[in-house]
């Protein structure tokens, strides 16, 4: 809550050695901001009221308020650069988050863009694997409400707090959601409203909870192509359908992304998702549901890799 104290200087506070154990006058020592915080009543009495406010709400709204010293934070999301210090969650995060895909994609995906995303959450969920998405119109509603018809657990990350659900049309999903025993979770507090650059954000959270994402559909200007920009950087996979005949006759907008990824061209998929020559090696092309396995496939390849990188370096 205070000015110039987000994730990244948290985690260098947190880093501090018995940093649990300390007072906020101890950890002053280390941060001038927060010198600075408690040589001002008012700023400190602000703060503090704004914290208190903050745990008000979390009762109020049935959520809970944990951070990366806690052994639920989800785990494949504290590995990453991005992980934010804090989270809001409500309702039950996955008891085995190691097995989560983020399913994305437009807000106006095809008749069959739909059906691909059916058929591929069914296949996640057979599986044993927990649905991530952002709750929007489009692919994130089919992605969640395909979850839930089967049984499956889905957590929906939002753009704002959990005092609210945007867009509104969902709060009836939110709701079943929740009753379904998945989560709704932000890392945004109470009382904040909808901006337009934390949609990044909440799409790079989506990204981290995950072992890989599918992109459904997209245009090539979408915000559809955050996640998969941020899965790449991750160093994890990217799942893309091949257009399917009927939308490539039909010249949909909704499909020009997949085209370029799913192309031959690297340049293109370079330029378009903004990742290097290497991490084009983690895209799978999805041409029919004899290719679904290979995402859970590279999913168990990279965990041996990383496991054997441990091994070398202890």
């Amino acid at each position: 809550m205070l000015r110039g104290i987000g994730s990244a200087y948290l985690k260098k506070i947190i880093q501090i050695p018995n940093f649990i154990n300390l007072t906020v006058e101890d950890l002053a020592k280390y941060s001038p901001e927060i010198e600075k915080a408690l040589s001002d009543k008012k700023v400190w009495e602000n703060c503090q009221g704004q914290v208190d406010f903050q745990l008000i709400q979390a009762e109020k709204n049935k959520a809970r308020i944990i951070s990366l010293l806690d052994p639920e934070y989800p785990k494949l999301l504290a590995e990453t650069k991005d992980a934010p210090v804090i989270l809001y969650v409500k309702g039950q995060l996955s008891k085995h988050s190691e097995k989560s895909v983020a399913i994305v994609g437009t807000r106006k995906p095809t008749s069959q863009g739909s059906e691909i995303a059916n058929r591929i959450t069914r296949f996640f969920v057979e599986n044993g694997w927990s649905i991530v998405s952002g709750l929007a119109i489009g692919c994130d509603t089919r992605a969640h409400k395909t979850a839930l018809s089967l049984g499956g657990h889905t957590v929906a990350v939002l753009a704002h707090g959990l005092d609210m659900v945007y867009p509104k049309e969902n709060i009836p999903l939110a709701e079943e959601i929740l009753a379904s025993g998945g989560a709704l979770i932000s890392e945004y507090c109470f009382n904040q409203e909808v901006k337009n650059h934390q949609y990044v954000k909440r799409d790079q959270v989506q990204a981290g909870m995950a072992q890989g994402v599918v992109m459904i559909q997209s245009s090539l200007t979408g915000g559809s192509l955050h996640a998969p920009r941020a899965s790449l950087s991750y160093n994890r996979w990217l799942a893309v359908p091949i257009p399917t005949k009927k939308d490539m006759q039909n010249l949909e907008d909704s499909i020009k992304a997949n085209i370029v990824i799913t192309d031959e061209d690297q340049s293109e998929k370079i330029k378009l998702l903004k990742c290097t020559q290497k991490q084009l090696e983690h895209i799978i092309v999805l041409k029919s549901k004899n290719d679904y396995y290979r995402m859970t496939e590279f999913s168990l390849k990279t965990k041996s890799e990383l496991s054997n990188l441990s091994l070398k370096i202890l």
